[in-house]
Parts: C-alpha cells; sequence; structure tokens
C-alpha cells in the first residue's frame, strides 16, 4: 500500500558547532570578520544585466583579499580558479578558514532536469530528491559547495518569469517539494561524512507575489494570507534542515524584506527556528537605498546585518562601511558576531575544514549513464497529457465534474502513436537543443542534449522535419514572417501525422522575464491554423515556463501534450510519451488560465456570495479554467473503487485522518495515478477555501490490476488562520474531496472535535 508523503521538522541544530566556531570569533580581527559576511564575485560573467547582476571583479583582485581573510564566500569561478581560491583561503591566509563557492543550481548543472515549475507536475518529493542529490554531486565536481536553490516562491500569476523556478500555486505540494529538495541537496558524501553542498532556499519571502507579474515589484496582501498560504514552503525548508536562506529584493507590505527584522528575525528565527545564514540576493542591500528606507549605502548595511542579513551578496555595502561601523556602533558589532557565528557553524557542518575541496568523481555526471536515466525518468514523470481525441470538449468544467481519465475513456484517442506513421516533425522548438534546457540552465553542447528531432533520428522512426514557423530571434513575440509557411504545408502533405512542437524560448522565462501576455506568438497560431487544413492528426507538444492561455492550441490539436521545458534529456521524454513507452502521468502543479485576463486563477479561492456557476462573472469570456489544478489525462482507464475513512470522527487537531482508496486500471496500459484529496470547512468563523489540498499520493497501477493508498492527513491542514494569526481547526464538520484532480466530485464526511 503507498501512502502520502509527510512534511518532517528536522531543523538545522547550529549547536554541535558553536564551540569551534566562537574560538575562531576571537581569533579574529574586525576586518577578518568583516571579510566573512563578504560574497565576492569572480566569476567573470558579463551578460547577467537581464538578472539584475551587475560587473563582476577582476580576478587579480581576489587573491590578496583572501590572503588576508577579506573574502568568506564567492560565486562560482570555475573548477581550477575555486581550487586555487581555496588553497590560499586555508594555506595561506592567517586563520585558514575556507570559502564558500555558490552557485545557481536551480535544476541540475551541467545535467539538466526539467525546470522546478515542469518537476512540481511529478507530484513525486521522493523522485525530486534523487534529481537533487544527483545535482548536487554535479556542482561538487565542479568545486561548487554552496547551491543558492531551491527557488520555493508560491506563484499564482504566471505572467511572472520565475513562476518557471517554483512548485506552482499550492502551499502544501511546494512545502513537500521544498523538503524534497532540501534533503536532496544536502546529501551527505559517504565518504567524507558531510553534505556535498549547502542549500539556500529563496527567495525569502513572498517574492512570487511580485504585482503584476513584474519582476522586483512590490507585494503586498493580507497577514493571514501570507502566513496559510505563501509562508509554508520556507517554514518547510527550515524544517527540512536547510543550511542557508537568501532574502528577497522585493517590498512585501510596505517593508523591503532585506530591511526586515520582523520578517528575517521575529518570524524566520524566532518563529521558524532557522539556525542557519541569510544571505542577500544581488545587490538587494544597496537597494534599500533605492527604496528610501535608508539613506546611503552605510545606512543600508546597518538595517540590514540588524535586521538578519548575515553576508552581502553584490553590494559591498558590509567590506566598504563594515569595519568603521564595527568600532563606532556596538549594536553593529554585536551583529556582525553574530553573522560570522552563524556562518561558520555552516562551513563547519558542511566539513569544509577537514574536506575544503570537493572530492573529485570518477564520471562527469552529464554523461553518467544512471544519472541520465533519472534524468530521463523525471522528464517522463513530468510531461502533461492535456488532451487525447479531437472530441474532448473545451473548456473544461467549472468547479464541479471530474476530469480525469474516465472523460476521454470512450473516445477515439490519437496517442498513443504506433510506430508505423511517417512524422511530420515540425514547429519552432522541434529541432531546437538550446531551448530544452529553460531557465537559469545554460545550453551546453558538450553535455549532448536531446531535442525531438534528435530522439526520433536515434529511435529510427519515419519522419520529416522543418519548422515552418522559426525563432527568429531572442525575444520574438511579435514575428510576423509567413515566408516558411508554404514549404511546411508542402511537407506536411506527404505525411501521416503532424507533431508540431510550439511555445516558449528559453529566455521567455526566468528572472525579470515577465510576460503581459502567456499566450503562444500568433506566427504559431497563424501556421498551425494552416496545418489544421491539410486534415492530418495533430499532435501539439507545448513547451514552456509557465501556464499558459492556450485555448486555440488545444483547439486546433488532437492531442496536446505539455512538456515544459524538460532539460538533458526532453527530446528522449517527449517520444516515450508520445510511442507509449511511457504513460504521462504528470498533473499540473498550477491552474492554466483560459485567458490571461483570468490572472490570478488557482484551485483554493474562497467561496462566494454568490454561485459560480449559476452568475457568470466575465460577460466577453469563458469563466472557468482552461485546466484546473492537478489536471492531467493518461492513456490508462484508472477508475476510483472505493474510498473509506475508516474513522471519520476525529477526536482533536492533533489526530490524522486515514483516508483508503482502491484503485482499478481497467486499460491494457501500466500507469501512476495520482491520488488527490481537497477538503472543505462546512461551516467556519472566517471565510474559508471552497476547497483546498490537503494530501495526495502517488500510485502505480498495473494493466488490468488494482492498487490501494494510504492517505495519513493530519487534522492540522484542516486550520484556517485567525485574525490574530494563529492556526485553528475549528470543531466541526468538514468535506472531503477525493479524486483525479482539484475539479473531483467523489465526497465523503468527517468531523473534527465533536
Amino acid at each position: 500500500m503507498v501512502t502520502s508523503p509527510r512534511l518532517v521538522h528536522a531543523p538545522f541544530d547550529p549547536s554541535p558547532y558553536a564551540e569551534r566556531a566562537e574560538a575562531l570569533l576571537r581569533a579574529m580581527t574586525p576586518a577578518e570578520k568583516i571579510g566573512q559576511l563578504h560574497l565576492a564575485d569572480a566569476s567573470g560573467n558579463s551578460d547577467l544585466t537581464d538578472c539584475n547582476i551587475g560587473p563582476s571583479g577582476a580576478p587579480e583582485s581576489f587573491e590578496d583579499k583572501i590572503r588576508r581573510g577579506g573574502v568568506g564566500a564567492m560565486m562560482a569561478p570555475g573548477k581550477e580558479a575555486a581550487a586555487r581560491y581555496q588553497e590560499i583561503a586555508v594555506k595561506e591566509s592567517r586563520l585558514g578558514i575556507p570559502i564558500l563557492f555558490g552557485c545557481d543550481v536551480i535544476h541540475g548543472h551541467r545535467l539538466v532536469f526539467p525546470i522546478p515549475l515542469g518537476e512540481a507536475a511529478t507530484w513525486d518529493p521522493d523522485l525530486l530528491e534523487r534529481a537533487e542529490a544527483v545535482a548536487a554531486r554535479d556542482a561538487a565536481e565542479e568545486g561548487i559547495n554552496w547551491v543558492y536553490a531551491p527557488m520555493i516562491d508560491l506563484c499564482r500569476d504566471p505572467r511572472w518569469g520565475r513562476v518557471a523556478e517554483g512548485a506552482g500555486e499550492d502551499p502544501l505540494l511546494g512545502s513537500l517539494i521544498a523538503q524534497a529538495k532540501v534533503r536532496g541537496l544536502q546529501t551527505v558524501d559517504p565518504e567524507t561524512g558531510y553534505p556535498h553542498v549547502a542549500a539556500c532556499f529563496k527567495h525569502y519571502c513572498g517574492y512570487g507575489l511580485a504585482q503584476g507579474g513584474r519582476d522586483y515589484e512590490e507585494a503586498d496582501i493580507s497577514p493571514r494570507t501570507l502566513f496559510m498560504e505563501y509562508m509554508k514552503p520556507y517554514a518547510a525548508a527550515v524544517d527540512a534542515g536547510a543550511f542557508s536562506a537568501m532574502s528577497s529584493f522585493n517590498v512585501l507590505n510596505g517593508e523591503p524584506v532585506s530591511g526586515s527584522r520582523y520578517y528575517l528575525t521575529e518570524i524566520l528565527r524566532e518563529k521558524y527556528g532557522f539556525g542557519g545564514f541569510v544571505v542577500s540576493d544581488y545587490g538587494a542591500i544597496a537597494e534599500l537605498v533605492h527604496h528610501r528606507v535608508a539613506a546611503d549605502r552605510r545606512a543600508a548595511a546597518v538595517r540590514a546585518l540588524c535586521a538578519g542579513v548575515d553576508m552581502d551578496m553584490g553590494s559591498a555595502a558590509y567590506t566598504s562601511e563594515g569595519e568603521a561601523l564595527y568600532r563606532e556602533d556596538p549594536a553593529f558589532a554585536a551583529a556582525v558576531d553574530e553573522a560570522v557565528r552563524r556562518i561558520l557553524c555552516v562551513k563547519l557542518a558542511l566539513g569544509l575544514f577537514e574536506h575544503p575541496h570537493r572530492r573529485a568523481f570518477p564520471d562527469r555526471i552529464a554523461e553518467d549513464k544512471d544519472a541520465r536515466a533519472l534524468a530521463r525518468e523525471v522528464a517522463r514523470h513530468c510531461m502533461v497529457l492535456l488532451k487525447n481525441g479531437a472530441a474532448q470538449k473545451m473548456p473544461l468544467p467549472l468547479g464541479g465534474g471530474e476530469t480525469g481519465a474516465d472523460d476521454t475513456a470512450a473516445q477515439k484517442k490519437t496517442l498513443p502513436l504506433n510506430g508505423s506513421e511517417k512524422l511530420f516533425l515540425t514547429g519552432p522548438l522541434a529541432d531546437d537543443e538550446a531551448d530544452m534546457p529553460g531557465a537559469w540552465a545554460g545550453y551546453r553542447p558538450d553535455t549532448n542534449v536531446y531535442s525531438v528531432k534528435k530522439a526520433v533520428e536515434e529511435a529510427g522512426i519515419p519522419f520529416d522535419s522543418f519548422a515552418g514557423c522559426p525563432f527568429r530571434g531572442k525575444y520574438c513575440f511579435d514575428d510576423t514572417d509567413e515566408s516558411d509557411f508554404a514549404e511546411g504545408l508542402r511537407r506536411a502533405a506527404a505525411c501521416d501525422v503532424i507533431v508540431f512542437v510550439c511555445g516558449e524560448r528559453a529566455p521567455w522565462s526566468g528572472e525579470n522575464r515577465g510576460r503581459v501576455s502567456i499566450t503562444l506568438p500568433q506566427l504559431q497560431i497563424r501556421y498551425l491554423r494552416e496545418l489544421k487544413k491539410t486534415g492530418k492528426p495533430i499532435v501539439s507538444v507545448l513547451m514552456c515556463g509557465r501556464a499558459m492561455a492556450c485555448a486555440e492550441l488545444v483547439q486546433l490539436s488532437d492531442a496536446l501534450l505539455l512538456a515544459w521545458h524538460a532539460g538533458t534529456e526532453a527530446g528522449h521524454a517527449v517520444c516515450d510519451c508520445l510511442y507509449g513507452l511511457h504513460d504521462p502521468c504528470g498533473r499540473l502543479p498550477i491552474t492554466f488560465p483560459y485567458y490571461t485576463g483570468q490572472i490570478p486563477y488557482y484551485h483554493s479561492w474562497l467561496s462566494s456570495g454568490r454561485d459560480r456557476n449559476a452568475l457568470i462573472r466575465y460577460k466577453d469570456g469563458e469563466n472557468g479554467p482552461l485546466f484546473p489544478f492537478g489536471y492531467g489525462l493518461s492513456y490508462a482507464d484508472v477508475a476510483y473503487r472505493s474510498v473509506e475513512i475508516p474513522d471519520p470522527a476525529l477526536a482533536s487537531d492533533k489526530d490524522e485522518l486515514r483516508v483508503r482508496v482502491v484503485l482499478e486500471n481497467r486499460s491494457d496500459v501500466p500507469t501512476y495515478e495520482v491520488v488527490q484529496a481537497y477538503f472543505q470547512d462546512v461551516v467556519s468563523s472566517l471565510a474559508a477555501p471552497e476547497r483546498k489540498l490537503c494530501g495526495f499520493a502517488k500510485v502505480f497501477v498495473p494493466a488490468h490490476g488494482t492498487a490501494e493508498a494510504e492517505l495519513s492527513i493530519p487534522a492540522a491542514r484542516f486550520a484556517l488562520m485567525t485574525k490574530d494569526l494563529r492556526e485553528v481547526v475549528e470543531p466541526g464538520e468538514f468535506r472531503l474531496f477525493v479524486g483525479h484532480d482539484s475539479a473531483c466530485t467523489e465526497e465523503r464526511r468527517f468531523t473534527v472535535g465533536v
């Protein structure tokens, strides 16, 4: 029997390292202490303007700084340079304190896994923990010992470019994934007994609330919603034992987070129990001046450090002002000492004093067969089948009428393909290796990235290929060049099935890459309209870094597979799913709206005084989503044979609700089913969600077989947030909806404290 994943409570405890850290602290000069708070950039990367990162320093200037103890951490400068700098730090500096080498390892390093939003579509925390363990080893192989990941900002606005980096819209799914990723990244190297890398969860806090989806913009939300929804993944990362956290750029409810003692100390440390250190996002301390809450860099340094930012990335505020402030301001000096203790404890916990150089591995991860097989497995599990059969009706029902496999069981299905058809492989991403990795993962030709065309060629499938509407430029949203249409249509006429690989380029999502419209470029739609006139079956593969408003794509396609940006093994994974070597089993971690204008749109809205189905809100379009949260089809036909609650009367909020589900696969296709449970408080003192995810389990169901799952749901998940920010489970009756997605209708009732 498969059981639901659980949240753990095991925060990082610095106390075993406190004595050694204190001894080092007593031996340090003020300049050496300030040095530990400095994150230097010797990377030489000069093409990061889109990411709000300014010019890097000259590498020649760093060796003397390191000898003087003036550098506590660095942007990873490459394996050879990192080894040289670390050797200087441990052998030529006065106290021999090793350096942290940090890098953005968001979804793999050289071996790239799907974008995190795609990974979240697996609904499989254990699988993602394994992926992060590989990413940690991959990073360590290049001299990296600290990664700026996981990114765990909850987001309900897919216009925001960084939605690609997170786990979507739900706090429970996001929290479980946050914990899995922290554990995976901090996997212990069995030969050293220490983690390969330290995790740094980000961006604390509320960064995913950027107004209008505009990066760096202010966030303003009620404290009840903030703490009941958006803060949950951060608290979960703390509970998973994360060694470090990154403070965000944004203003949250009127206060810049990187200068907020309330968020960084009272909440993060005192309420959540965080024991690691906090690093600012790049330039966030200096930006306090731009926020106009600090008069100058000196005032910004005081505010940030005393608020709880232990390390400065990119502002040089602590190094330029710190020594003088240390001598003049006792409170600042005390804050410096505390920050140094925290940083030293993490370096000790990482084993950097015993093993300053990361262990060399015999094989590069990107060439390791087992690692690549795992990347392919994750990519396959992130694929979401959105449509399979021309008769599938759109839009999907609002607030009822389950949208699972049963709805399409009687239809003639387009997928899987049988291998005998000649394909016409077309669309701007069909033969595009460079965009497969997605945001925050640079294309490396030497890592053998698989496009769809490359995978089809390798499989020996008969095909012809022509883009038809190629990307012409980095941001070619408004391209109108139809000159390739005629050739595409000519080739389509000679094939049996059209596979249209469409969507977004990798640079269209990520940091500072918001979009005012989350639709496909019109050139792609116009080309697809022409392909539709051929009368050939059209299988569309959508690659993107966000939820998309893609109603016309759905209507014009006979089948639609959502592939995200799936990383190094993207092409293999797409082909595996198209040909039935793997049954698509991904489920949406974020709602797909019908139109951009519906945003924000998510599953856990509060009950309305007027029925959403009976009283239409929009007069010029659909009211419901294009695809609801949790949605995904299958080639199999899985039925929920029984849903039982053995004990539907819980005595208190300390109990757990056990839900037993028996699944039956009435097809010859083995598959994975994601059993999802949503609750509703029947009567509550404050407005509560119509339904909200409270548990799930991913279950393998063999062909013509059955499988059982047991969801163990802590009663605390049925809480509401009071006006004074306490989570309370009010005694009374609750409804539980169990099924295939957030529109499921199978209902049971239970009580708590009655």
